[in-house]
This record gives structure tokens, sequence and C-alpha cells, in this order.
């Protein structure tokens, strides 16, 4: 980053670097805003430097704000593919368990991981997200219990590697990649898509937004809408019309009104 922006200003003396000049290489950058952001960062850290060291006398940086870019984030694991990857890993294995614990209680992965015995409590899962310090008691899914059944309860996680050692983040989440893809899924399919579609099942079998963060431990209620943005759009449709059929079987749709 640093030696493409010395190969186009690197001859220019410092004094005359303004925070427009930044801002004119930021927008040309603006189809792509991570490398304006990244940009921006590289900058702000040499000048930062450059301050203390007494070769600027200001930061041309200060005051810009990074580019924002909507991000469609990790994707969502849709029905057809949670019912192939539960065909390839059956009951038993320690990949359906991790799916089941990632699935049934729509938590992260770094609190999965430290799922073990220690936290059943009177048919609950009793955790503290590592993220957001949130204490949570998760009912037992009954597909998840099947899969704890199948574990001995003598260790202190339930998840363990080969090796009988705990997962580390990134060699769970490889892990469980490399498990999607041998169960033909596409790339992409991440422990984090299993969390939000969690979210999206509490959301498609009519869970209001409070008991959805009671499951999943958001504390906002933005954060939930965009953990079930991939709630179906069909299925919501077809709740809500029978609800209303339910509530008001006279309604009707044709009755001359506004179309």
């Amino acid at each position: 980053i640093l030696e493409n922006w010395r190969k186009g200003a690197g001859d220019k003396p410092v004094v005359l670097l303004r925070s427009e000049h930044i801002s004119a290489s930021m927008d040309k950058r603006a189809d792509t805003p991570t490398a304006a952001n990244n940009l921006l960062k590289v900058l702000r850290s040499v000048f930062r430097h450059a301050m203390k060291a007494r070769l600027a006398h200001s930061d041309p940086t200060r005051g810009i704000r990074v580019l924002k870019h909507k991000t469609a984030g990790f994707h969502t694991w849709t029905e057809a593919e949670i019912a192939k990857f539960e065909a390839r890993w059956p009951v038993g294995t320690r990949e359906r368990l991790a799916f089941d614990l990632l699935l049934c209680t729509a938590q992260r992965s770094s609190d999965v991981r430290r799922i073990g015995p220690g936290n059943l409590v009177e048919g609950y899962i009793r955790l503290t997200q590592q993220k957001t310090g949130v204490e949570l008691d998760v009912p037992i899914h009954p597909k998840l219990q099947a899969s704890l059944d199948t574990i001995e309860d003598d260790r202190e996680t339930y998840l363990l590697t080969k090796f009988g050692k705990p997962y580390t983040a990134a060699g769970f989440g490889n892990w469980m990649r490399d498990a999607a893809k041998e169960a033909g899924l596409p790339t992409g399919r991440s422990p984090h898509g299993l969390r939000k579609a969690g979210a999206r099942r509490l959301a498609e079998c009519g869970c209001s937004a409070n008991e959805i963060m009671s499951i999943t431990g958001h504390t906002t209620l933005k954060e939930v809408e965009r953990y079930t943005r991939a709630a179906g759009q069909r299925h919501m449709a077809d709740g809500a019309m029978a609800r209303m059929g339910a509530t008001n079987p006279n309604a009707r749709l044709d009755n001359g009104g506004d179309k």
C-alpha cells in the first residue's frame, strides 16, 4: 500500500500534503472502499510517526473519515445446505456435534468451543458469552441432545481435535470449512453462518425479537434484524397471512379496497 503511494507522491514535500489530497486519493478508490480505508490507516500511522520524530508539523489525515461500505457478511446457511451437511456427517461424528452445537444454540464459535459437560444445568446450556459477557441459559434442543448423548462426559470441552486438544479459533474455523466442503457445499460456509441460520430459524418460527435475543445474546434490535435478514420471505408471509386468517376469518384481500 505504502509503496504504491510512494510511486505516485513520494517525490513531493511533506509540507505540501493536505487533507484534500488524501481525500481525493480515497475518492479515486471509492469503488474499493476497503482499499481506500487501508490507505488511510497506513497514512495515519506514517504521519503519527513523522510527528513524533518531528519530520512533520501536522497530520493531514486528521478528520478524514473512513468510507462506509455494505457487506453481506457471513453467508447464512440455507435449509438445503443444512440437510446436505447432516447427510454427510451423521450423529456420532465430531463434525456433526460441532454443527449441532452451532446451529441449535445459535452461539458464536468462540463460545461453542468452550462448551462442555460443566455447562449443562437442568436441561440448559449455561454460558457467559466471551465477546459480550452476556450470561445465558440456552435450552437444549432434542437434536443437540442426541449428539451430546454420543459423547463421554469425562472431558472439559465437548469439541476436541483428533489429538484430544481444544480447538484454536483458526483451527476450528478451518476444520468446519473443510467439513462443509467435504459435504459438497460451496466455499464460504462458515461456523458463524450456522449461528445466523439458527437465528433465522427462530425468526421463521415466529419468535419475537426479544425471544431471539434471549437465545443469541444480542443486546439491540438492530443486531437481531441484521442476523435474521435471511429469514425466508415466503415463509414469513405465509405465517402472517395464516395469523390474520386465524384472528379475523372474515378478512379478505379482494374486498374492493385499494389494490
